[in-house]
């Protein structure tokens, strides 16, 4: 009886560990208090990011019970984009991130909409993709994309997000993080 309490407390512990290593909630499904997605920032003001409102959506969603949506304020004077971020710090032992999700939109035009994600050392930026080429307009039902980068030994931070340039709306739901095709959650630690 011992060895089966011993054995179900050591898995118990194993996948707490295991799943503690990152919440990306790239559902959007835990909230804050304050009713904003756990660990995203919504309110990105990096760069020029303003001009933008960024909310959680129960109505249009790809699963679960919300999406985030972004959108222009029609009376802001600076609309050069919107964007939510999410930082991750790099702990994993691997050479390659991808950041996969589902994107919807709505009249998105002289702009796109797409996911985005950003490889940081202490002092620079190393690598970056915002789907600019992907060239994601106008109004389409809901679609999964993926960007991957490499994942440099002196990497820091990956950061990764959605975002709206121009006018119209986008929707993002379900996004995972991958290092090396493994989900983050069990992608292997530096040592």
């Amino acid at each position: 009886m011992k060895k089966t309490y011993s054995i179900i407390i050591l898995i118990v512990v194993t996948v707490t560990n295991i799943t503690s290593q990152i919440s990306i909630n790239g559902g959007f499904e835990k909230r804050n208090p304050n009713g904003n997605p756990k660990n995203w920032d919504t309110e990105y003001k990096t760069g020029r990011a303003y001009g933008y409102n960024v909310t959680v959506d129960s109505v249009i969603k790809q699963e679960g019970k919300y999406s985030l949506q972004i959108h222009e304020n029609t009376s802001a004077a600076d609309k050069s984009f919107g964007a939510c971020a999410l930082t991750i710090l790099n702990k994993y032992n691997g050479t390659s991130v991808t950041l996969k999700g589902y994107l919807k939109t709505e009249d998105v035009k002289d702009g796109w909409g797409g996911l985005w994600m950003r490889i940081n050392n202490e002092n620079n930026m190393l690598e970056f993709n915002n789907m600019q080429q992907e060239n994601i307009i106008r109004t389409n039902d809901w679609k999964e994309y993926s960007i991957t980068l490499p994942l440099a030994k002196d990497a820091v931070k990956i950061v990764i997000g959605g975002l709206l340039v121009g006018e119209g709306k986008v929707w993002i739901d379900n996004l995972r993080v991958y290092i090396d095709d493994k989900p983050i959650e069990y992608a292997p630690l530096k040592k």
